[in-house]
């Protein structure tokens, strides 16, 4: 019977433990505007809920980190409740204000949840009237018209080689592997994907730019569209894993502060003429309608989907989703804020610059985003997360207050969303144009 009662115990006690494992953990954070957009001076409350197979869990800790423009951090404890528990905090000036939460059990050892290590949800304060703290210099016209001038001297000279495209797709689509000469030392490199039997002047061009980082090409598969990914730096596309972070790890190790102090040394010169010269290949395709010309990315991509639009005045939308390369000045700003990646230089506490500082300051200025975002001529649409701590919100606002009031502009905000904030109104009105035969 002992034997039976230990059993019966230990069964019960593993059980348990099984039942606490498959416990799906979650933080649900959020404000009290559902759009988190605040006036100066307003009072923002962060309300959080500790969540456990989607059900409030009390009694568990909650670390908090609250951050606010001017780089003010308080940090704290709450205790999670069956419901929301508030902090509150205000802004006198446009910003942006955001909270993580980590949870923590009874030892201080951090608890797994859904969202990795910790969530939360920012707000945003009288964002519209977030302005650039940098310049624009005077000869940044010459001196793109000088890039252009290089690049018009140079022919396409394309190479197209077939490439295999995906088992359900065979039949549907062609796909090459794209090398285009380009000043700058590296060519364009993409893969370009198109329906089969495409007819002469039918199709709009979608062209795709990547994020930060090491990598192919992709083959995008749009239905009414010519595709074409570019991959950032010129290199071959469709090989190993290894060779992709051996580039990474040694010729490419830091690539976005190379030559930052010297506009004709810094490494995203040409990775823009390579931006330029992408569109001077879609627009040669015999198939191109010669009308809807798309530039669309995310994070650097996003950067460089901007400075598309900028450069090039056929350019007819522009999807920008969470872009990089933005408000470089952001520290040196009143309050001060982070600029957007790759932050290439910060001011010292007392708002002065270094000498070194003060060329790389020079050099920023004619790579922002917010000097190309006043040349555009195309609808735009832009995208931030309020937890975006890579591209931070207030950079990709002051990139959208500074597009022409005359154009056709929105951005999509997401609260409780960091680097990977979607861009809804962008891909809807994507959708739109391709559907368009």
């Amino acid at each position: 019977m002992m034997h039976q009662l230990r059993l019966v115990s230990v069964v019960t006690a593993l059980l348990a433990t099984l039942s606490l494992q498959a416990q799906v953990y979650t933080i649900k954070a959020t404000t009290d505007k559902p759009e988190a957009i605040y006036c100066k001076g307003e009072t923002i409350q962060f309300a959080v809920q500790f969540l456990a197979d989607g059900q409030p869990q009390a009694g568990t800790t909650l670390k908090y980190s609250l951050r606010r423009d001017g780089h003010e951090t308080t940090s704290g404890e709450v205790v999670s409740a069956a419901e929301p528990t508030v902090i509150s905090t205000s802004l006198d000036t446009p910003g942006w204000a955001y909270v993580m939460f980590t949870p923590v059990d009874k030892e201080g050892k951090r608890i797994a949840i859904k969202e990795k290590s910790s969530a939360g949800v920012g707000a945003m304060v009288d964002p519209l009237e977030l302005t650039y703290a940098g310049n624009c210099p005077a000869d940044f016209d010459t001196f793109w018209a000088q890039q252009r001038a290089a690049l018009d001297a140079i022919p396409l000279n394309p190479r197209l080689e077939p490439s295999p495209v995906s088992k359900d797709r065979e039949g549907k689509f062609v796909a090459f592997d794209v090398k285009v000469d380009c000043a700058g030392g590296m060519p364009v490199s993409g893969y370009l994907v198109m329906p089969v039997g495409a007819r002469p002047k039918s199709l709009p061009v979608v062209v795709s730019y990547h994020g930060a980082g090491v990598r192919s090409a992709n083959k995008g598969y749009r239905d009414n569209a010519i595709n074409f990914d570019v991959n950032a730096h010129g290199i071959d596309n469709g090989q190993p894993a290894e060779f992709y972070s051996t580039l990474a790890d040694n010729e490419l190790k830091g690539y976005a502060h190379r030559g930052k102090n010297d506009r004709d040394q810094f490494y995203f010169k040409g990775m823009y003429l390579r931006v330029m010269r992408a569109l001077d290949f879609a627009k040669s395709l015999p198939e191109w309608n010669g009308r809807d010309l798309v530039v669309i990315g995310g994070s650097q991509g996003g950067g460089q989907a901007i400075v598309a639009a900028g450069l090039d005045p056929q350019v007819t939308l522009c999807v920008s989703g969470v872009p990089a390369l933005s408000d470089h000045a952001g520290t040196l700003a009143k309050p001060r804020r982070n600029a957007g990646w790759p932050r290439l230089y910060a001011a010292e506490n007392d708002g002065a610059l270094t000498p070194e500082n003060a060329l790389v300051a020079k050099t920023a200025e004619y790579f922002d985003n917010v000097n190309f975002a006043r040349r555009i001529r195309c609808e735009s649409y832009l995208s931030t997360g309020f937890i975006d701590t890579t591209c931070v919100p207030t950079s990709v606002y002051v990139v959208f207050n500074t597009l022409p009031a005359s154009i056709r502009k929105e951005i999509s905000t997401t609260p409780d969303a960091g680097h990977g904030a979607p861009n809804p109104k962008g891909y809807a009105r994507l959708a739109e144009i391709l559907a368009k035969r």
